[in-house]
């Protein structure tokens, strides 16, 4: 594949390009504009108090709103530019935890990725999104799981909550069939008038999926593939993000840390930090066209004789993240047979914020003459009505006050096109 050089850029014709739209007689106005002082003196107030909140007026609000709309009915009319509707549906991993730090869940037509360590339950968190998702849409969900690790079964994924309907993964693919699944959900959804509805391929992983020279090469060499997949997904990856917001198709990918050996006595720790490591394979095309970029780490053991199964606990962080704010810490309690639990996540997170009483013996701070073994919580929550109704509002409230209020903005003047409907099932960008 070819790179542009600037050099070969006619600079003359992209001018005309830009410009053949425009009428002579507009092309007049504009010239003359520029060679007059403008008759609209813009008044600037001095000040070394712009890190302040400063308040607009109402007046100026309003004049704000109308220029801005001014000037986007002249892009619409003049470049053929037409407004982003400025919301997104998501799809839920039915982790209330994650789903909060998430924004709502995984963008829908967006490309996303979830990294970490071997064991560290990336492909779990990935198929308990397709479950999830699989009921929201009530089975109008279109999805693709393709495996280049050959380690996901039709079995795992149904204990994982893909049920409706079970999946056969893909296996023995490369980095180019991967964009190819992409086109096909593109024209199947074309072809039998199903755009609405959301698409999700999983890809596991990045990491472990070669370009088609690397799997067709009877070569050993691997001095002569360094940096190729790199360099396919830098030029593919910008490309493709836009075609999978068009026909609402999920790109959702596990990719691995790499390996790193560092000398000396300023070695680094092996994680992202703030996206300035390195240690992602598949280059900065997957970094840079991310919209939500998950850091996961394991935190810690989940012991048989305190919780009744056998786990560990993760800390998952978004470090790259266009729905909320990112980087926000979370525990997960992973439970080896059935995945992230979202109960036992709730119950670590109560505990965190010292809304459950946790020692030899636990209770609800709700409910203090309640009391009960750590292991035998989940019992109680799904027998105890009354229980499960005052657990599940601690969560809520929790969640709203340490997460929701504290870092979400809002955004009082909401398109009028977005109906109570919509609200519902998107969340603002």
């Amino acid at each position: 594949m070819d790179e542009i050089n600037e050099n070969d850029v006619n600079v003359t014709e992209l001018e005309n390009e830009v410009e053949k739209d425009f009428s002579a007689e507009e092309k007049e106005i504009l010239n003359k504009e520029n060679n007059q002082e403008s008759d609209d003196k813009i008044e600037i107030v001095e000040s070394t108090d712009w890190h302040k909140d400063l308040n607009l007026t109402k007046k100026e609000l309003e004049e704000c709103k109308v220029l801005q709309q001014t000037l986007d009915g002249f892009l619409k009319d003049k470049a053929k530019l037409e407004l982003d509707s400025g919301v997104i549906d998501v799809l839920p991993t039915g982790i209330d935890l994650l789903d909060a730090i998430l924004g709502g869940g995984f963008g829908v037509g967006t490309f996303s990725m979830i990294v970490g360590n071997p064991g560290t339950f990336k492909s779990s968190i990935l198929a308990q999104v397709i479950g999830t998702s699989q009921k929201k849409y009530k089975g109008k969900l279109l999805t693709s799981y393709l495996d280049s690790e050959n380690s996901m079964t039709t079995q795992r994924l149904f204990e994982l909550g893909v049920k409706y309907p079970k999946l056969k993964p893909y296996s023995d693919i490369s980095v180019e069939d991967v964009f190819k699944v992409i086109n096909c959900h593109a024209i199947f959804k074309e072809t039998n008038k199903v755009l609405s509805y959301p698409s999700i391929i999983a890809w596991d992983s990045i990491a472990n999926t070669s370009t088609l020279k690397e799997k067709e090469s009877e070569s050993d060499d691997i001095n002569s593939f360094i940096g190729l997949k790199a360099r396919i997904l830098s030029i593919l990856m910008p490309k493709y993000v836009s075609k999978i917001k068009k026909y609402n198709i999920s790109l959702i990918s596990v990719n691995q840390l790499r390996e790193k050996i560092d000398m000396g006595f300023f070695m680094k720790a092996n994680d992202l930090r703030w996206m300035g490591d390195k240690s992602i394979p598949g280059g900065q095309a997957v970094k840079f066209n991310a919209f939500h970029l998950l850091l996961l780490a394991v935190k810690g053991d989940v012991k048989f004789e305190q919780y009744g199964f056998n786990g560990v606990k993760l800390e998952l962080k978004c470090i790259k993240n266009k729905l909320f704010t990112p980087n926000i810490p979370i525990t997960l309690i992973v439970d080896f047979n059935e995945g992230v639990s979202n109960f036992w996540t709730n119950y670590n997170y109560l505990a965190e914020n010292k809304k459950i009483k946790a020692g030899a013996w636990n209770y609800l701070i709700t409910k203090p003459e309640l009391k009960f073994r750590t292991k035998d919580a989940y019992k109680i929550y799904s027998e105890n009505k009354e229980f499960k109704e005052l657990f599940d509002k601690e969560v809520q409230e929790c969640i709203k006050i340490n997460i929701i209020d504290k870092f979400k903005k809002v955004i009082d003047d909401l398109d009028k096109s977005v109906t109570k409907e919509d609200e519902e099932t998107k969340v603002e960008i």
